[in-house]
C-alpha cells in the first residue's frame, strides 16, 4: 500500500539521490539516466501515477523511462512499486533496475526479486550475488535507510539453491555481512526445513566466537532439526553459552534453538522459565520449547508449574506482563500430568476478583485451563463445572470442549458437542467445527456444517468452510470412511455432498458481503473446490479474474481440482485505487489505546505503508477501535487486534490493503499489517514482543509501539483511543 502526493516525499518512501539503471546486472553499475530534468510538476504528477499504479497492482503503468530517470525519487518510488507488484512484467523490470547505482533502488529490486523468484532461482541468484560484488567495489554515499547489503541476502535466502546457500555461508564469515547472511540461512531453513551439514556447522561456529558472536547464527535452528547427535550437543554448547549474555535477539534465539537440541537442553530451558532475570517473551519460549521436547520436557514442566502459580494475595501480577509464562506453561502441557495436580488445583480455585474485571477474565481463563488439564476427558469432573461463573462464558465452554474433544463422541458427550457446534458464542462455535475433522463418529455432521455455513457471523461460515475444504467426506450424503485431510480441498476420489451443504454452499456464495472478506471467500472457494460441485464454477470463474491475488489463487486451484488443469487466473483489470491515497498521512502519527487493562500506546509511521497508516489513523479518528477486543494473543509473542467481532475474521468493511511490504525488521514492539493472504489487510495490526524475523518482508512494518503491550491477554477491551499528532 502506499501513499500520494503531496507528498510524494513520503510517498517515495525514503528521499534520497542518485543516477539511473544499467543494463544488466552483472554490470558495473553505469547510469543510463534520461537526459530530460523533470519541473517539480512533472516530477509530482509521475510520483502520483506509480503510486497509483503500485495500488492498482498494474506494472504496465511504470514505464521505462521510470526507472532511467535523473531524478532519485522517481526511480525509487518506481522500484518500490515494482517490488510490490512482483508479476512476471515487474520482475523483468527489476532484474534491470538491480544495476542501478543508488542502493535504495537496488534494495528494492533485490527485495522484489526475492519475493518473485519462484521458477527462476537460479538466474536471479546468480543476478543478486554479481550485483552484490559490484556492490562492494563501489562507495556507498547513498542517504537511504534501508540496508542493501541485508536486503541481497534476505532474497537469497528466499531464492534458496545450492549457490545462494554457499554464497550465505561464505559471507558469514564476513564480519559486515555477517548478520544478514545469518538471517538468511535462517529463512532458507524455515523455506526448506532443512541445511546443508556445511551450514549448519558454519553457524554454529559464526554463534559461538569468542570475540565477537553473530547474533542471528542460532536463528536457523529455531525452524529445523539439528540432526546428529554431535550436533545437538553443539548446539546445546553454543545456546546455553548464549544463555548467560545480555538481553537481545542472540539470547531470544537461543531459548526458540535450545528445544532441538533434546533432553539435555532441559535444566537450561527451565531456568529460563523459572527467572525473572529473563524477559516475559524469552520464559514463554522457554515453556514452549520443554513442550517440544518431549517426555522430559512435560516432567520439567509439570514441576515447573509450581513457581509459576500466583498466590491468592498476589493476583495482581496476573495483570501484567507476568501472566505470559504461566499461559504459556498451561499451554504447554500435554496430558496426563499428575505431577502438576497440586499447582493445577490450586488454580483451578483461584478466585477472581468482583472489582477488576480484567483481572477477573485472566483469572478465570487460567482456572480453566487448569479444570480441563485435571478432568482429562471426563467431562463430569466438579473443577470443570465451576471454573467460570457464568454458566454460559467462553472459557468454561471452551474448557467442556477440549474435555469433550479428548475422548469418543458418543450419547450424552456428542449431544453436548453438537450444542457446542450450534453456541451462540462465535468463539466456541468455531472451536468445535474446527475439532469436527478429528470425530469422524459425529452423525449428522452435514447438517451441523450446513448450519454454520448459514450463520450470520462470517468467522462461523469461514470455519465450516475450511473443515469441508479439508474434510470433504463430512459433508457427503452417506458417510465414507475417514479421509486424510487434504491440501487446500483436492480429494482423489470425489464425495456426493448431502444436498443440504450444496443448498448452504450456494446461499452463502451469493450473499452480499464486505469487500474485505477475502478470507471467507476463500474459504467458501476452497469448499467448493473439494467438493467438485460444477454448479459453482461460475463464481469461481469471477473470482479467477478478481483484481484480488489471493483469491484469484485459490479460485485457480478450484477449479484445476474440477478438472481445468491448465487454468490460469489472471486480473481482468485494475485493483480499486484506496481513497486513503487522496489524502495520505504525512507525518507520524500516536494512537493511545486505553483499554481495561491500562494505557498502551504505538506509534504510525506513513514512510513505508503511507495507505495503511491512512487508514489506521482515519478509522481511529472515527471510533471504530472502541469496544474492540484484543482478539489474540500468543504470549512473548504477538498481541493482535482490529476486529470488531472478536474472531479474527472482520474488518473494516472497506477494500483490502495492497500489501506494502518493505526489506525492513520486526524488532521487538514492531506494528504490522495482519493479513489473511496476499493484498488482504484491512483493519487489524498486530505488536510483535519480541524479534521475529520470519516476519520480515511478508507483512507491512507500519510503526513502533511503546512498553506495556506485553501486559495485555486475549479479551482485553479497548474503551478509547486518542489520536496525537506532532
Amino acid at each position: 500500500m502506499t501513499r500520494a502526493a503531496v507528498v510524494l516525499a513520503s510517498v517515495a518512501l525514503c528521499t534520497a539521490c542518485r543516477k539511473p539503471a544499467a543494463p544488466a546486472p552483472s554490470t558495473d553499475a553505469a547510469p543510463l539516466a534520461s537526459a530530460a530534468v523533470m519541473s517539480d510538476a512533472d516530477r509530482d504528477a509521475t510520483l502520483r501515477r506509480i503510486v497509483v499504479a503500485e495500488h492498482q497492482r498494474t506494472s504496465a503503468a511504470i514505464k521505462p523511462d521510470d526507472l532511467s530517470s535523473r531524478e532519485v525519487a522517481v526511480r525509487r518510488q518506481a522500484a518500490r512499486a515494482l517490488a510490490r507488484i512482483a508479476d512476471p512484467a515487474a520482475l523483468e523490470a527489476l532484474k534491470k533496475s538491480l544495476a542501478d547505482e543508488d542502493r535504495e533502488v537496488v534494495a528494492w529490486s533485490a527485495h522484489g526479486l526475492g519475493h518473485g523468484c519462484k521458477g527462476s532461482e537460479a538466474g536471479t541468484v546468480r543476478a543478486l550475488v554479481s550485483r552484490a560484488a559490484t556492490l562492494a567495489t563501489t562507495k556507498d554515499e547513498t542517504k537511504t535507510d534501508l540496508d542493501v547489503g541485508a536486503t541481497l541476502a534476505d532474497a537469497l535466502g528466499r531464492c534458496g539453491g545450492p549457490e545462494a546457500e554457499a554464497t550465505l555461508r561464505a559471507w558469514l564469515e564476513i564480519d559486515e555481512k555477517s548478520e544478514a547472511a545469518a538471517l538468511a540461512l535462517g529463512r532458507m531453513a524455515s523455506r526448506k526445513k532443512r541445511l546443508d551439514d556445511a551450514s549448519i556447522v558454519a553457524l554454529l561456529d559464526a554463534a559461538s566466537r569468542p570475540e565477537k558472536p553473530v547474533a542471528a547464527a542460532l536463528l536457523a535452528f529455531t525452524r529445523i532439526d539439528a540432526g546428529s547427535e554431535a550436533i545437538r550437543m553443539r548446539l546445546y554448547e553454543v545456546a546455553s553459552e548464549a544463555l548467560s549474555g545480555p538481553t537481545g535477539a542472540r539470547r531470544s534465539y537461543a531459548v526458540r534453538a535450545l528445544g532441538r537440541a533434546g533432553d539435555q537442553a532441559v535444566v537450561a530451558l527451565v531456568k529460563v522459565l523459572e527467572s525473572e532475570s529473563f524477559t516475559v517473551s524469552e520464559r514463554a519460549d522457554a515453556a514452549r520449547e520443554l513442550a517440544r521436547v518431549g517426555k522430559a520436557g512435560q516432567v520439567a514442566l509439570q514441576k515447573s508449574l509450581p513457581s509459576l502459580v500466583p498466590k491468592a494475595d498476589s493476583l495482581s501480577t496476573l495483570g501484567g506482563a507476568g501472566l505470559a509464562p504461566l499461559r504459556a506453561a498451561l499451554d504447554a502441557l500435554t496430558l496426563p500430568a499428575q505431577g502438576a495436580k497440586p499447582a493445577l488445583e490450586q488454580l483451578a480455585e483461584l478466585g477472581p476478583p468482583k472489582d477488576q474485571p480484567a483481572l477477573a477474565r485472566r483469572v478465570i481463563a487460567l482456572r480453566c485451563r487448569a479444570a480441563s488439564l485435571l478432568a482429562g476427558d471426563a467431562m463430569a469432573h466438579p473443577a470443570l463445572g465451576r471454573c467460570d461463573p457464568d454458566p454460559e462464558g467462553v472459557s468454561g465452554r471452551l474448557a467442556l470442549l477440549d474435555v469433550l474433544a479428548r475422548g469418543k463422541l458418543s450419547g450424552t458427550r456428542q449431544a453436548r458437542f453438537k450444542e457446542l457446534c450450534e453456541s451462540k458464542l462465535p468463539l466456541v462455535r468455531q472451536a468445535a467445527l474446527e475439532k469436527l475433522g478429528a470425530h469422524p463418529e459425529v452423525d449428522d455432521t452435514p447438517v451441523l456444517l450446513a448450519k454454520a455455513l448459514r450463520a450470520p457471523d462470517a468467522g462461523t461460515v469461514a470455519t465450516a468452510a475450511q473443515v469441508i475444504a479439508s474434510y470433504p467426506d463430512r459433508a457427503a450424503e452417506k458417510r465414507q470412511p475417514a479421509a486424510e485431510p487434504t491440501d487446500g480441498g483436492a480429494t482423489v476420489e470425489p464425495v456426493k455432498p448431502h444436498p443440504t451443504i450444496v443448498d448452504a454452499l450456494t446461499t452463502a456464495f451469493t450473499l452480499q458481503r464486505p469487500p474485505d472478506s477475502i478470507e471467507v471467500w476463500t474459504a467458501l472457494t476452497d469448499a467448493a473446490g473439494a467438493l467438485q460441485v460444477l454448479s459453482f464454477k461460475p463464481r469461481l470463474d469471477a473470482f479467477c479474474k478478481s483484481p484480488n491475488p489471493t483469491l484469484r489463487e485459490h479460485a485457480e486451484k478450484a477449479l484445476r481440482v474440477m478438472g481445468e488443469q491448465k487454468r490460469v487466473c489472471k486480473a481482468e483489470g485494475p485493483a480499486p485505487s484506496p481513497p486513503e491515497l487522496g489524502q495520505p498521512l504525512t507525518q507520524k502519527t500516536t494512537l493511545v489505546f486505553e483499554t481495561d487493562s491500562g494505557e498502551v500506546k504505538l506509534t504510525l509511521d506513513p514512510a513505508l505503508a503511507p495507505v495503511a497508516t491512512t487508514r489506521l489513523v482515519s478509522l481511529a479518528r472515527a471510533g471504530f477501535f472502541e469496544k474492540n477486543r484484543i482478539h489474540r494473543v500468543v504470549p512473548g509473542f504477538v498481541v493482535q487486534l482490529g476486529d470488531p467481532g472478536g474472531d479474527g475474521y472482520g474488518g473494516a468493511g472497506k477494500e483490502p490493503l495492497a500489501c506494502e511490504t518493505s526489506p525492513v525488521s520486526f524488532d521487538p514492539l514492531a506494528v504490522g499489517v495482519a493479513l489473511a493472504g496476499r493484498d488482504t489487510g484491512s483493519s487489524q495490526f498486530f505488536v510483535t514482543l519480541a524479534s521475529f524475523p520470519h516476519l520480515d518482508g511478508d507483512y507491512a512494518l507500519i510503526g513502533r509501539a511503546e512498553p506495556g503491550w506485553e501486559r495485555l491477554a486475549q479479551g482485553d477491551v479497548v474503551q478509547s483511543v486518542r489520536v496525537v499528532t506532532p
